[in-house]
């Protein structure tokens, strides 16, 4: 990809050579602003030095691991670059021409990008009160005979989550042929009685991708995992690269298990960041969404606001994302950080009202 006009999210990099402008605080991706554990640092550091050998291409170790933890085997695990990494190759491997993907109109749009790209048709029906629509996903799987139905739970760009009992009735209702693909990105912000098990997961014809982007903070190596039953990750398997996931990327993933004191204190600190900001933002007159994710969403008095609220933030070097989703053009998103930064956030925005 060489331009925004490819790229349904260009990188911030991107953003600042088409502006001009510098980010002081780069706010607009949803990256963990709290940074990996000290110990996943050093083991980047110490993988380092074996970067010249070729990575296991089976991740036998980390998918040994990941199933100990989700409770599942290994064969029920396959590695990825990333959830985009994944969600391409799941393109390539569910969708292509004459098949049809159903997806909403607001959410996350790399799938939508992806399978419009294998040449698949790309059904997609809106929110409702700026939630996903399982309803109206059921009805258009089945009025046009999806090949796969795609959701972020919790979602990307509102921050709402539906839950596993009801992600798991809405796989249970979908047509018998229909793949449900769940994007788990922001699982570990969810409280655990919300979120989906791997196990109920695996007997369904059912994906659940996830990450280690967010909250383990390791957006910059791109890994990634899908979780779900052997014959559905044999297809993901089937024509793909073979080193499509490097050895320090491993290795820092292997370190992220082990840094369980590391990601519960993130997930709190972040919890507490969506608390204030909560607060704060209400306080300055803006609507805050409901989320559990590593953000905040907030409705400003328009989409022109919006705009130019944006603007105002980022010639101070303040980048946040103005969402052009549907039903959501009033909308801003900003990470959570760190007290000091929201406070400086906060500041900024203080004299955009």
């Amino acid at each position: 990809m060489t331009g925004e006009e490819d790229n349904p999210f260009p990188s911030l990099e991107m953003t600042e050579r088409a502006t001009g402008l510098r980010a002081r605080e780069r706010l607009s991706t949803n990256e963990n602003e709290f940074g990996p554990a000290p110990e996943v640092v050093r083991a980047i550091g110490a993988a380092a030095r074996e970067c010249h050998r070729y990575p296991d291409c089976d991740h036998h170790e980390l998918r040994r691991r990941l199933g100990h933890t989700l409770g599942v085997p290994r064969e029920s695990v396959h590695i990825g670059s990333g959830i985009d990494g994944l969600l391409g190759v799941l393109a390539r491997a569910f969708l292509g021409p004459g098949r049809t993907a159903v997806t909403s109109d607001a959410t996350y749009p790399t799938f939508a990008y992806f399978a419009r790209a294998s040449g698949a048709a790309v059904h997609l029906v809106p929110y409702r009160n700026t939630a996903v629509d399982t309803e109206a996903l059921v009805r258009r799987a089945t009025g046009t005979g999806a090949d796969v139905v795609y959701l972020a739970d919790p979602d990307n760009p509102t921050g709402r989550s539906l839950g596993g009992p009801a992600l798991l009735r809405l796989a249970d209702r979908l047509p018998e042929r229909t793949l449900l693909v769940v994007d788990g990105a922001y699982t570990e912000y969810q409280p655990a009685a919300d979120r989906l098990g791997a196990d109920e997961v695996t007997g369904r014809r059912m994906l659940w991708l996830r990450t280690f982007s967010k909250a383990h903070a390791l957006a910059g190596l791109r890994i990634g995992y899908a979780v779900g039953g052997p014959g559905l990750l044999a297809a993901l398997r089937r024509g793909g690269e073979h080193y499509v996931v490097g050895r320090v990327a491993e290795t820092a993933a292997l370190a992220a298990l082990d840094a369980a004191g590391h990601l519960a204190d993130t997930v709190r600190r972040t919890d507490e960041g969506r608390a204030h900001y909560g607060r704060r933002l209400t306080e300055l007159g803006f609507t805050v969404l409901e989320g559990t994710t590593n953000f905040v969403t907030f409705r400003c008095a328009d989409p022109e606001t919006a705009g130019a609220v944006t603007k105002r933030l980022a010639h101070s070097g303040v980048f946040v994302r103005h969402l052009a989703a549907p039903g959501l053009t009033d909308c801003l998103r900003v990470s959570i950080g760190p007290t000091a930064q929201r406070e400086a956030v906060l500041a900024e925005l203080s004299r955009t009202v």
